[in-house]
């Protein structure tokens, strides 16, 4: 099986809804790695936080699920990022984020990045000017060590006004990627588009040929150089937790079929994988938490 280096934003949330206070490690890739972690997975988390209480919490999260936290930056010079969430009896939320990062960023130790090892990395952590340039000479290489390299991509409006100006990162993490795994959301607010197909036909394809797409009815559509498959969704229950875990059984299956970057060049049929994705998205999740549980894991037949 293959091992996986996660690069991702590492932040304490809390959700505040109806008086009551939920704390959670984010964000997306951050759930990601903890998964794979109660997974069996070799994963090492490559980031940054603050060498406080705050910090302290984040990197328990990762050790108590299985993740390695040897590459993540405990920075001096400024404090952790707290994220706020706040719904009302509607459900619309308002978000507020807390953090000061010092002048000098994402000075991590690189991990060992070998053949097949799988990278996933993205959301606007990737956008970040930063820390993209580090962000990309560490790609660079696992490119050269011929990882197989998967990007979430995201653009937060709330962050960057003008998608204009992350743009050319967006275009540049594309190029560097083997498979691109992308939420409807996504697509609209990057590419204003919102069908599976004219996103990866006149934006994807181009850098990338291998494109996972999910609708806002957690429909998937995925495009294999060039073959297109289809999956319904009928679970009725969506936690807000579905994405990263559907993210990180699609990267298990991958991993546990031992399917290799020359198999994903050759259009490597990945149905297998993709029912990993929806029974981790769909089952795997534990009553309010953002990870697969360990009784789900051992449920799992081959």
């Amino acid at each position: 099986m293959s091992n996986v280096i996660a690069i991702g934003q590492a932040t304490l949330a809390l959700n505040y809804k109806g008086g009551n206070v939920t704390p959670y490690v984010g964000g997306r890739i951050a759930n990601i790695a903890a998964s794979l972690g109660v997974a069996g997975l070799d994963v090492n988390y490559v980031s940054e936080c603050g060498n406080d209480a705050i910090g302290d919490v984040i990197v328990d999260f990762f050790k108590k699920n299985n993740v390695e936290t040897k590459s993540i930056d405990r920075f001096i010079d400024g404090q952790s990022q707290m994220t706020l969430h706040f719904f009302n009896e509607n459900g619309e939320e308002k978000v507020s984020d807390y953090v000061n990062y010092p002048k000098t960023r994402f000075n991590v130790l690189w991990p060992t990045i070998n053949k097949n090892d799988i990278v996933v990395f993205g959301s606007f952590f990737a956008l970040d000017e930063n820390i993209h340039q580090q962000l990309i000479e560490l790609l660079t290489f696992a490119r050269e060590r011929k990882a197989i390299i998967v990007y979430l991509p995201g653009f937060n409006p709330r962050l960057c006004s003008r998608i204009t100006r992350v743009m050319p990162a967006i275009l540049e993490n594309l190029e560097l990627s083997d498979i691109v795994i992308a939420r409807e959301m996504d697509m609209e607010n990057i590419f204003n588009v919102k069908e599976a197909q004219e996103a990866y036909d006149k934006h994807i394809s181009f850098y990338c040929k291998n494109f996972v797409f999910v609708n806002r009815n957690f429909d998937v559509s995925m495009h294999l150089n060039d073959q297109s498959i289809s999956y319904t969704n009928n679970s009725q229950e969506h936690p807000i937790g579905w994405n990263a875990a559907f993210c990180a059984g699609l990267i298990y299956g991958i991993s546990s079929q031992n399917i290799t970057l020359d198999d994903l060049k050759k259009g490597t049929d990945l149905d297998k994988a993709s029912k990993f994705a929806l029974d981790f998205a769909n089952k795997g999740l534990s009553d309010h938490s953002n990870v697969v549980s360990k009784e789900f894991i051992n449920s799992l037949k081959f």
